[in-house]
């Protein structure tokens, strides 16, 4: 389900990960902004002993719903070019890899009045995926 573009308390949450299977290490990004398109917060965070990218990326959407329920925003966007999770979420596939977290972002998901998740093309989350790289890349060094 997308929630109506039009609707000035729609905020879009563009979520990524970038993943080291070397280190099992992964940087974490997400960016929120509102109707207009201004940012409202752009995140990262990253955490090690992460076995998989699909983890990463599962971890990367629960870090922004996070964030966006402490900012009380009240309609939420989700995106994620992580075709698998957004399956896992919207048609409650049991992904035993990330069945915890997933039941994390079904729970965060409850606080917010309006919520839809989306899969897109990595082509259209450059912006998080480079922070997401950017964040991975500093903690490795």
């Amino acid at each position: 389900m997308q929630l109506p573009t039009d609707d000035p308390l729609v905020v879009t949450c563009r979520s990524d990960a970038a993943w080291d299977i070397r280190s099992k290490r992964a940087g974490f990004a997400w960016i929120l902004t509102d109707s207009t398109g201004n940012s409202i917060e752009r995140g990262n965070a990253t955490q090690d002993m992460i076995n998989s990218p699909l983890i990463a990326e599962a971890i990367a959407l629960r870090l922004a719903l996070t964030s966006a329920e402490k900012l009380g925003l009240p309609k939420l966007q989700c995106f994620s070019d992580n075709e698998t999770l957004i399956r896992a979420i919207n048609c409650d596939m049991q992904v035993k890899k990330i069945f915890g977290i997933i039941r994390d972002i079904k729970q965060l998901s409850s606080a917010f009045v309006a919520i839809s998740f989306s899969h897109f093309y990595r082509s259209s989350n450059v912006e998080a995926n480079a922070l997401a790289k950017q964040s991975l890349a500093s903690s490795l060094y």
